[in-house]
């Protein structure tokens, strides 16, 4: 059975890793202006920082992934009734 929720969710999180590999292959500058990639620029160089974004894609995706399948812990089962979530 589908869940249109976790549908919307893991497309989110797949368009958020396709953003995050764009930015670390492509030519904008603007995102290495960030504060916390702007350090990384500033202490191991561009090539670091294009390797934290190439990181950030990589586990959005699997986040995507995984949340597309079904895929969640134990204790994060979802009710099976609505009438059940509003408890």
């Amino acid at each position: 059975m589908i869940n249109y929720n976790d549908l919307f969710v893991s497309s989110v999180a797949m368009l958020g890793s396709a953003s995050a590999f764009a930015v670390a292959v492509g030519p904008w500058r603007e995102p290495y202006r960030l504060r916390t990639i702007a350090m990384v620029v500033d202490r191991y160089g561009m090539t670091a920082a294009r390797a934290v974004w190439i990181s950030i894609a990589l586990i959005s995706l699997s986040a995507g992934v995984s949340i597309a399948r079904g895929i969640r812990p134990g204790f994060a089962q979802p009710s099976s009734t609505p009438a059940d979530a509003a408890q």
